[in-house]
């Protein structure tokens, strides 16, 4: 080990790492490693083994053998959510970050992180990430177009870029007391879109930076790719919730929250009906969520006429008709 790695410079705020694990033998090295690895060494790094079946709570152990720094927490299996909730519990941190067990950091990923929330007297700080294919490791897409760009906002200002371009909870670094008292919603995917503007109401502002310093490994066995499922039915849910909380707390950004919605509306719909099989209950909650909002989403869903079209007929046509002209269109 380097003797770097054993004598963290202690002046330096500690930070968190939180990394949940579950099934990730053959990506949890290249994981661990690239945190151990970071130029910023006063880390204390959690891992959650979520009652993984492989070899990954043995490896977790041996590093926690290997470096101090290393925590480790073996519980019975209880999902993502569940894992960081865990790992909250007992971090010590002043600051706080995730990390996915199948992706990995770049080497000046915290120390860029920690620089920014210093520099520009922000409670969170996001980088920039790429999404790198599972096998190849190429890089599929990027936030960095070869121009660095930061940007400072207010929190109303991070509010508006969530709705238009979504969340994730990795690749950021927040103050511990932004996190103070909100836990994820266990049990669920979608995590990040439930919590994400009670995070972000606590802040004075936020500052991102579109420089690299997170790399998301693409699986094709990943949640996200999985088919529609009961559980598919979480986004729309937490964007309903959010723009009931929105009219409420700040209605200027009512317009914002009903457009992303009536996307999670209809992107569920459309899932639906590509898939071979479905629970016809799904269909009608959601197309009682378009009944509930259509004047919402007739006055701010702005994507053309045949979009305003398509959310009118939706709520009348037979979902049979809907998703024999969905299947055809994509010659399925």
């Amino acid at each position: 080990m380097d003797e770097a790695v054993q004598k963290p410079d202690m002046t330096m705020p500690l930070i968190s790492v939180i990394v949940p694990v579950y099934k990730v033998e053959p990506y949890i090295h290249r994981c661990v490693d690239s945190i151990l690895e970071q130029t910023y060494q006063n880390l204390e790094i959690i891992l959650v083994d979520d009652g993984s079946p492989d070899n990954c709570p043995a490896i977790c152990d041996e590093y926690a053998a290997k470096d101090k720094r290393v925590k480790v927490i073996h519980k019975p299996n209880g999902g993502l959510s569940d894992a960081r909730n865990a790992g909250m519990a007992v971090e010590t941190g002043e600051y706080l970050m995730f990390v996915d067990s199948d992706d990995w950091l770049e080497k000046d990923a915290v120390t860029l992180l920690y620089e920014l929330l210093t520099t520009y007297g922000a409670q969170i700080a996001i980088g920039g990430m790429q999404q790198v294919e599972d096998q190849s490791n190429r890089i599929l897409k990027s936030d960095y177009n070869g121009k660095k760009n930061i940007v400072c906002m207010s929190k109303i200002q991070a509010m508006e870029y969530f709705f238009q371009n979504g969340c994730a909870s990795w690749g950021r670094l927040y103050c511990r007391n932004v996190h103070s008292g909100i836990i994820f919603p266990v049990g669920e995917i979608n995590e990040d879109e439930a919590i994400v503007l009670a995070l972000l109401d606590k802040c004075k502002s936020v500052v991102q930076s579109n420089e690299v310093i997170y790399n998301y490994r693409c699986r094709q066995d990943s949640i996200t790719t999985a088919k529609f499922s009961e559980k598919k039915m979480a986004w729309y849910r937490h964007c309903e919730h959010n723009l009931n909380w929105v009219k409420i707390h700040h209605p200027e950004l009512e317009r914002y929250a009903a457009d992303r919605l009536c996307s999670s509306v209809l992107w569920s719909l459309t899932e639906i009906a590509l898939a071979e099989k479905y629970d016809l209950e799904w269909v009608m909650e959601l197309k009682g969520c378009l009944t509930k909002h259509y004047k919402v989403f007739k006055k701010y869903y702005n994507h053309g006429m045949k979009q305003k079209v398509r959310l009118l007929a939706l709520q009348y046509m037979p979902f049979a008709i809907y998703r024999s002209a969905i299947r055809k269109k994509r010659r399925i």
